[in-house]
């Protein structure tokens, strides 16, 4: 059974994100948190969390002191931090706390869902490029480099099978393993041997950033947040 502490004093985020949460497994337990000082009495209780979720701005405690509080009594128990105040001061930040991970509030089902296994697979995810950076000084140059970079990825992308691109597609829509294996009519084992050659073809080192790419050239199709327009 996966066990999740979902932390945010919005409730309606905190409902959505719970409803995300349990899309990670057909079997989830999630305990619920509006504060840090709740956050912190659920992990007191010694129950063993899978994965603990937690809002950056919430009350009773200062935002970056809150995440280094809950990371020092979760000990070795993952941490991610998810909020809508998304800069890299705050992602930097979060990593120094010691969290396992950063996401948007921004971000698409899809990715957050690929971002969680991430993290629950024993890996780190703070996305980059999310602070908004000065412009650079030679505009153009950057948006050759951009250009000649999507170039880039196009040709890898045409390097997959038919099969790796349904497999891509599936990661990109945030699909475990096991209901990309339903879904295609083949073995988990299958799976991960597609999803391998994936990352190694496009050069990514998780499926996070396959997701991504996977979206952003349209093999897949992003859903919505976990609460709609909620922000918080």
């Amino acid at each position: 059974m996966l066990r999740v502490l979902v932390s945010d004093d919005h409730q309606l985020y905190r409902e959505g994100l719970a409803q995300l949460v349990r899309q990670l497994g057909e079997e989830t337990e999630i305990i619920q948190a509006g504060t840090y000082p709740e956050t912190m009495g659920a992990i007191a209780t010694g129950t063993r969390f899978d994965l603990i979720l937690v809002d950056l701005k919430m009350p009773l405690m200062g935002e970056m002191a809150g995440v280094a509080a809950i990371v020092c009594e979760a000990a070795d128990m993952p941490v991610v931090v998810v909020s809508a105040y998304e800069t890299r001061s705050n992602i930097e930040q979060s990593a120094e706390a010691g969290a396992k991970g950063f996401l948007p509030k921004s971000a698409p089902v899809a990715v957050m869902l690929s971002a969680l296994r991430t993290v629950l697979e024993g890996e780190t995810y703070f996305p980059a490029g999310l602070a908004p950076a000065a412009l650079p000084v030679n505009l153009a140059a950057a948006r050759g480099e951009k250009s000649a970079q999507s170039k880039t990825v196009r040709a890898r992308l045409e390097l997959l099978t038919h099969r790796q691109r349904d497999v891509l597609a599936l990661v990109g829509e945030g699909r475990s393993n096991k209901d990309i294996a339903e879904a295609l009519g083949i073995s988990e084992g299958t799976v991960k041997v597609h999803v391998g050659a994936i990352l190694k073809a496009l050069g990514t080192s998780n499926r996070t950033q396959a997701a991504l790419i996977a979206i952003d050239f349209g093999i897949a199709t992003p859903h919505h947040d976990a609460a709609g327009s909620q922000r918080a």
